[in-house]
Parts: C-alpha cells; sequence; structure tokens
C-alpha cells in the first residue's frame, strides 16, 4: 500500500471517530460509543475502507490501548487495588465461572461439538479492561470506588480467562497436562508479583522519591529521637537525552507489554502496570499533560478498528445464535460479577455487574485459536 494511501486512511479514521465521538458526547453518551459507530461504518459493514489487509490499523490500535490502560493504571494507586483486592477477586471469580457455565449449556444446542460449545464459552469470559477504563473515564468515575473494583476484577478475570483458553484449548488438542496449567498460572502470577512488588520500589528510588528517617541525637541528659525528611537525587534527571523521564517511562510501557505477552496475558494489562507503578510519580514528571495528547490521538483507533471487526453481512446466518449469546454474556457477567460484589450493597453490585460486561480483545483471540485449530464452525438451528 502506498504512503499517501496510508495516510489517507488514517485521516479518515481519526477525522470519523472525533466527529462521532463529538456528536455522542453532545448527546451525553460516552465518545467511545461515537468512535466504535465510526468503525461499524468504516468497516466491510458499509464503507469498507478498514479492512484485514490493513495491517497498520492493527498496530495504531494496539498502541491505543496501550496508552489508554497506561493512563488507566497512573488513576490507579496500588494501596486503592489493595484496598478492594479481596472483593476484587471475588468479582473476578464469579465473572469467569457463571459466564463459562451458562455460554457453554447455551452453546451446546447449536453445536455439534462440545469444544466447540467450550470455545464460546471461553470467549465469554474476559471483561475488556480498554473499553471499560473508556467508558468509566469518559463518565468521570475513573476514581470511584466501583472503578477500582472492576479494574482489579478486570486485571484478575484476564488472568484467569488465560488460564480457560489454556485448559480449553489444550483439551481441544487432546495433550492437556497438569504441568502445562501449572506453568500458565506460575507466570501470570509471578508476573503480576514482580511488577508491583519490585518495580514500585525501584520507580521510587529511581525517582528520588521524598522519604522520612528516624534519626537519634544526644542531648545534654537524654537521647532525643526525631525524623528528618530526606530526598534521594533523581536517576531520571541525571540522563542528558530530552525527555529523558519520559523515554525512559516509554521504555517500561513496552517494555512490560511485551512480558505480560509473553506469559500469555493481555500485552494492555502490561501497559496498566507500568502506570500502576508510575502512579505516585506522576505529577513529578507531569506524566498526565505528556502522555494526554499521545491517548488523543491513538486511542481513538483502538476503538474504530474494534468497531471495523464487525461486519454486519454476515449477521443473517448467524443472527438467533448471536441475540441468544449476546443475553447470555450480559446477564452471566452482570449476574456472576453483582454476587462477586454483594458484600457491598445492591447498588455498587449491580453498578461493578453493569461495568465487567464490555467484551474485546480477549474474546476475538479466543475466537482466532479456535478457528486457527480448526474447531469452530457456523452454528446450527436447535
Amino acid at each position: 500500500m502506498e504512503t499517501e494511501e496510508t495516510l489517507l486512511l488514517i485521516f479518515v479514521a481519526f477525522f470519523t471517530a472525533k466527529v462521532a465521538g463529538e456528536i455522542m458526547e453532545r448527546l451525553k453518551l460516552p465518545a467511545v460509543t461515537g468512535e466504535l459507530a465510526a468503525g461499524v461504518i468504516l468497516g466491510p459493514t458499509l464503507l469498507n475502507l478498514i479492512t484485514s489487509e490493513h495491517t497498520f490499523f492493527d498496530a495504531l490500535a494496539q498502541l491505543g490501548a496501550t496508552f489508554l490502560l497506561f493512563s488507566v493504571g497512573m488513576e490507579t494507586k496500588l494501596s486503592d487495588l489493595r484496598r478492594v483486592g479481596l472483593i476484587a477477586g471475588s468479582v473476578a471469580a464469579m465473572g469467569v465461572v457463571v459466564p463459562f457455565i451458562m455460554g457453554y449449556y447455551i452453546s451446546v444446542l447449536f453445536f455439534t461439538s462440545s469444544i466447540e460449545a467450550m470455545f464460546v464459552a471461553a470467549a465469554l469470559v474476559a471483561t475488556s479492561v480498554g473499553i471499560t477504563a473508556r467508558v468509566l473515564d469518559d463518565l468521570g468515575l475513573i476514581k470511584s470506588t466501583e472503578a477500582k473494583i472492576i479494574l482489579g476484577a478486570a486485571v484478575v478475570d484476564d488472568i484467569l480467562g488465560m488460564i480457560v483458553l489454556t485448559l480449553v484449548s489444550g483439551t481441544a488438542s487432546g495433550n492437556l497436562t497438569v504441568i502445562d496449567t501449572a506453568i500458565v498460572v506460575a507466570e501470570a502470577v509471578c508476573f503480576v508479583a514482580i511488577v508491583t512488588l519490585i518495580g514500585t520500589r525501584v520507580v521510587t528510588y529511581a525517582s528520588g522519591k521524598r522519604f522520612v528517617r528516624l534519626e537519634k541525637t544526644r542531648g545534654s541528659w537524654a537521647v532525643h529521637y526525631r525524623t528528618r525528611a530526606f530526598k534521594r537525587d533523581s536517576w531520571l534527571d541525571k540522563l542528558v537525552q530530552k525527555q529523558a523521564p519520559f523515554v525512559v517511562i516509554l521504555i517500561v510501557i513496552f517494555g512490560l507489554s511485551a512480558m505480560a505477552s509473553f506469559v500469555g496475558l493481555a500485552a494492555i494489562i502490561g501497559a496498566f502496570f507500568a502506570g500502576l507503578i508510575f502512579s505516585d510519580t506522576k505529577e513529578t514528571y507531569e506524566l498526565e499533560q505528556k502522555f494526554e495528547p499521545l491517548s488523543v490521538f491513538l486511542v481513538p483507533f483502538f476503538f474504530v478498528v474494534m468497531g471495523a471487526k464487525v461486519d454486519l453481512t454476515d449477521f443473517p446466518s448467524v443472527a438467533s445464535f448471536a441475540i441468544i449469546i449476546t443475553v447470555v454474556a450480559i446477564l452471566s457477567k452482570l449476574v456472576g460479577c453483582s454476587i462477586g460484589a454483594a458484600m457491598k450493597g445492591e447498588k455498587t453490585a449491580l453498578i461493578v455487574g453493569a461495568g465487567m460486561v464490555p467484551r474485546g480483545e480477549i474474546g476475538i483471540v479466543v475466537a482466532m485459536v479456535g478457528l486457527n485449530m480448526g474447531q469452530i464452525g457456523l452454528p446450527t438451528t436447535p
């Protein structure tokens, strides 16, 4: 594809997304709904301007999701996630078990193979943290308790979703072993532990954050203790490159994204944790102001590409199954996650349940794995 055509398509996609987002915001709706609609319009359903052949859009979409989750991570302090850790874990567990069971038994009615039904059920498991985070941000709720629970649960159920996919694909290929499952679980747990425990300490040291030390002094009659504040020299400030802290943080974002992908998690989870470990230093280096222009440009491409993957011209052949499984997808997450958050009260439980409903990139990954293994076909009429 020629450079001129590539730039033209980028212009059209960005312009359409922003116009649609502006319309939605004037209607008091999240801008993300307009960006998704723009993708449907530009995709194979209508104009067919964005297709699978335009791989550069996938790269832009991945970058958009990466910076979206980094920004969300910066708004989420590790202490806040720890505070809702138990409830987030409960929400995630119920948000995996209920959708998988409901999705499997409904799908069995449409597919001749139970393996196909298992892949459909696995696709319903993981919440799209990217879509949920953008909607919460657009609504100004990203700092609420419900948002902390949703984001924490979304990270956990992404890990659980990868474990479920491993189990399903292993079952389909007939070579599932306990060792394979244990390796996936261990890699995911180690990644989260290393990033949260070691990463935050490294960032604190490198940024020269203030700390307090207890000192002992000897007076004429007694020993006195006092606290004194110190500030280490920032290792990042010693670098001579322009915008050196910004450059280093970009390296960390892409590095953790690559590591997350390597251990079987969604790459954007790595970006989320990168934001998490830099959340206490965002004012020091004005990270929000520096990363906002990148997000404004790149994030809309993620949702445009998501919308462009929907081809409504194929809908009639799978209409009955699609409608039923969509209802199951909504109700299973809403019910399961609401039960998991029930201890926080009915209102919070319903908000959390609704916030966990969106599906996205992980569902697409599950579908692609099933297609590549030759295990997914068209549903039949029950």
